[in-house]
């Protein structure tokens, strides 16, 4: 456990829990320690040991009582309304072992049917198991259970597999994300049609919200193929469905938690129909979240492509002041981990689109440095080529010649390459930077403006690049400047 990070992750209301029982039980280093890894992430032991004087061993004994309780604490912090049911399956054997069999029955049947509303296959899996050995010397109802405990069996695998399949959809989405290969998107098919027998199999609604999930992802971010061997069903009827269900088991841990999602995937299908009024509700929503969305779970599902249309809203609104404030007070003091390279680069992209329309090239430019740094995009074919796009395009703003040229002439190298056919709009783009490169005289603004209206009609689909950065405009001139 990153103990350091976990403290700096804290929320205030967290941390002064977590910091009040030390204090409340005069364990009054472990709260200086505390507190000084709260402010001082970087290095936590050398500020405390400046301070203590203390052992290497007792300060070994102290970080490691501290360890335990962050784990009790984020421990105890799990809640679930449900949580009873759980503990009732769990108290199954002290149940079966000291009733008659009358009232054994009679309990786990009422069990039973509280685990059906709660769609628990594990549990039921155990109450079926009991309930067929009470039965041992009825042959009928030892049958009937038997029968029921082998079909949550195959339920229970059936669950684990489909949350394997969404997970996997969403891996080969990042990776179609980075690269646009045909593989990760026959991957994405492939998890939707498998997820689409499993919830064929059973009539239950958790399986029918994995399939959702998906499908309608898949049907807002990717082209279907049309000879997919899978219902795909229409949008408002999936949205309708999936909504019914989380309002009706609002108070499960699980719909409660994957609630912002779903909230996710509307506002992008209002915002694509422009439904304006809709889409700024969930818009407003969840704007309030982005912490959330780029942080927590959610079975990896991008939902960092808020970003996006973060930036698109406020272009739309004309506030690009807001989006910048946005970014300098809160969202660049998100902290992320590059293990998720699309996760990553989205966030890093979208700071730097903040400061290129508010004409603050210099750091726009800063920014993707430092990201092309950090991580490894070479093998990324796509966002490798549209990041240092970005970026030339951020030194030919500031009219930095020879930094432009230097990636100009490397994006050059790159889109001589056989496997770069699909970016033959990449070497328009290039002819347009190195106009703008060349200046503004009168006599090359014909040629920018050819240029541009063929980089408008190619640069569509699946391998677009820079989409939410309007060239047109940006190298618009007026006609009578230039020498």
């Amino acid at each position: 456990m990153d103990l350091y990070k976990i403290v700096s992750q804290l929320t205030h209301k967290e941390f002064d829990e977590v910091y009040s029982t030390f204090t409340a039980n005069n364990a009054d280093k472990s709260a200086a320690f505390l507190k000084i890894i709260r402010e001082n992430p970087e290095s936590p032991d050398k500020d405390f040991l400046a301070e203590f004087d203390i052992a290497p061993s007792a300060f070994y004994v102290l970080k490691s009582r501290l360890n335990q309780k962050i784990e009790a604490f984020l421990l105890n912090r799990v809640g679930d309304s449900n949580l009873h049911v759980v503990r009732r399956v769990l108290s199954v054997n002290d149940l079966v072992f000291n009733n008659p069999r009358e009232i054994t029955v009679a309990a786990l049947r009422k069990l039973e049917k509280e685990l059906l509303k709660f769609d628990f296959p594990y549990g039921l899996m155990i109450v079926y198991k009991e309930l067929q050995n009470q039965y041992a010397f009825d042959e009928d109802n030892y049958t009937f259970y038997k029968s029921r405990y082998n079909r949550q069996v195959a339920y229970a695998l059936a669950m684990d597999e489909a949350v394997d399949h969404v997970v996997q959809f969403f891996y080969a989405f990042d990776n179609w994300y980075l690269s646009r290969k045909d593989r990760d998107l026959a991957e994405m098919v492939r998890a939707m049609e498998k997820i689409d027998n499993k919830n064929n199999l059973y009539d239950s609604h958790r399986l029918f919200i994995f399939k959702a999930i998906i499908h309608i992802f898949a049907r807002l971010f990717i082209e279907i193929p049309d000879d997919i061997r899978c219902e795909v069903e229409e949008l408002e009827a999936m949205f309708d469905k999936s909504f019914e269900i989380l309002e009706k088991y609002k108070d499960d841990a699980f719909y409660k938690n994957i609630n912002i999602l779903f909230n996710f995937l509307r506002f992008v299908h209002y915002d694509d129909l422009q439904v304006r009024d809709k889409a700024n509700m969930y818009y407003e929503i969840l704007d309030y979240k982005i912490e959330e969305l780029l942080q927590r779970y959610h079975y990896n599902a991008p939902t960092s492509l808020f970003l996006a249309r973060k930036l698109q809203f406020h272009k739309r609104t004309n506030t690009l002041p807001a989006l910048l404030n946005d970014v300098d007070k809160y969202i660049t003091k998100i902290e992320l981990e590059p293990y998720r390279i699309a996760r990553y680069v989205n966030f890093h992209f979208f700071i730097a689109q903040a400061y290129f329309v508010n004409s603050d090239y210099k750091r726009c430019s800063r920014i993707l440095y430092t990201l092309r740094n950090e991580v490894n995009l070479r093998k990324y074919i796509h966002v490798n080529l549209e990041v240092k796009f970005f970026q030339a395009l951020s030194y030919v703003m500031m009219e930095d010649f020879d930094l432009a040229n230097q990636l100009i002439l490397s994006l050059q190298r790159q889109l001589r390459k056989p496997t770069m056919s699909k970016y033959a709009h990449g070497k328009i783009l290039l002819k347009i930077l190195n106009l703008a490169l060349a200046g503004r005289p009168r006599t090359r603004s014909k040629n920018l403006t050819t240029q541009l209206e063929r980089w408008k009609d190619g640069n569509v689909g699946r391998y677009a690049l820079l989409e939410d950065i309007d060239l047109e405009k940006l190298f618009q001139y007026e006609e009578g400047e230039g020498a």
